[in-house]
């Protein structure tokens, strides 16, 4: 299951939108894995009814043809039922998409709504919902450019080797991070891809400093006499708690609730695949050659805002500020780091805050 479901629904409804109109849902799936045969088969088998809550497909006595009317590339679920015009349509549209979700269990199957249409029996197209997503963006400003052609001169061979040689924690931890930005540069119209994407930035992280405890991993990134350790300590310390919350265990199951809360709660869920990608690739520079490190600047949209990560503790505190517990346990707020011999520096332990900064 998805840990950021929340999207928001761009939705237009008809002037004829009025009262409560008697119709049928037309929900659009994208084509994966013989999707367009398993709507064939529920529609042969089942009518799929949504006039009242709770109610069930009701199972066909003989299986009628399906020739259900889609755009290239999607497969058409059509869900009789009724659109309250008077109540919130964003309730209307959730309470869809879960019918669809436990079609989805019962099939086993990725069937997943991105685009609701309600038509009337003689055709009327009442409303209209497209899935919302979570843009992404990468730039490649002048002075990106100028350290994009250093590392090629002076790092490429040293990447080159790095994945032609046998297993190495270098390798592993490159092949993660490139496929955590190939994901990140899909579009999102797949759950998944961004806790996917989350998740080979954190485990390149471990690879390089070749732990998954919390206090050890400091230790190492302090002993690497990166130019800002700290930072990268108290960074490293929001990746690995985040993860454990929000991307890691199901034991923690309160963090559907804060994700699910709003399109601003989920957005700031994804907003941590740019923390964990900088840490990410600034590990993996400090490896080679000319220790330059080079994290173009990447954004990410909601609505009229873009945020991106520099690096800063300044956004961890503000942009990028989550929740990963610090705000009910002591212990995950207060962030140890470590001088370059792995001895606590007590006086520079640095505290998490519990709300963010304006």
């Amino acid at each position: 299951m998805t840990s950021l479901n929340y999207r928001d629904w761009h939705i237009e409804t008809s002037s004829n939108a009025i009262g409560t109109q008697t119709g049928t849902y037309f929900c659009e799936v994208p084509k994966y894995l013989m999707i367009q045969q398993t709507v064939e088969m529920i529609h042969e088998g089942f009518q799929l009814t949504f006039e009242a809550p709770n109610q069930r497909p009701i199972a066909l006595r003989q299986a009628p043809m399906y020739f259900g009317p889609h755009r290239s590339g999607t497969a058409t679920l059509q869900i009789a039922g009724n659109l309250e015009c008077g109540r919130d349509i964003r309730e209307q549209i959730d309470e869809v998409v879960l019918y669809v979700q436990a079609l989805a269990a019962c099939t086993d199957a990725p069937l997943l709504p991105i685009s609701i249409d309600f038509r009337t029996p003689d055709g009327k197209v009442l409303m209209v919902a497209k899935r919302g997503t979570i843009m992404r963006g990468i730039g490649f400003r002048i002075e990106e450019r100028g350290t994009a052609t250093q590392k090629i001169r002076e790092d490429f061979q040293y990447f080159r080797n790095t994945l032609q040689t046998s297993p190495s924690n270098n390798k592993v931890a490159l092949r993660h991070y490139l496929t955590g930005l190939t994901l990140l540069a899909l579009e999102d119209s797949v759950p998944g891809l961004l806790e996917a994407a989350y998740m080979q930035f954190y485990q390149g992280i471990e690879a390089v400093v070749q732990t998954h405890v919390l206090h050890e991993a400091k230790q190492r990134i302090a002993r690497l006499s990166l130019p800002d350790p700290l930072t990268a300590q108290i960074v490293c310390h929001q990746v690995f708690n985040v993860r454990h919350k929000y991307f890691g265990h199901g034991s923690e199951t309160d963090f559907h609730e804060i994700a699910d809360a709003s399109a601003e709660e989920a957005f700031r869920v994804a907003k941590q695949c740019l923390v964990a990608r900088w840490l990410c690739r600034v590990l993996l520079d400090h490896q080679t050659p000319s220790k330059t490190a080079l994290v173009r600047e990447m954004r990410m949209y909601l609505h009229h805002t873009s945020d991106v990560f520099l690096g800063t503790i300044r956004e961890i505190e503000s942009t990028f500020w989550i929740d990963f517990g610090q705000s009910v346990d002591a212990k995950k707020a207060a962030c140890a780091v470590f001088d370059a011999n792995g001895t606590e520096v007590t006086q520079s332990r640095y505290q998490f805050l519990t709300q963010p900064l304006p």
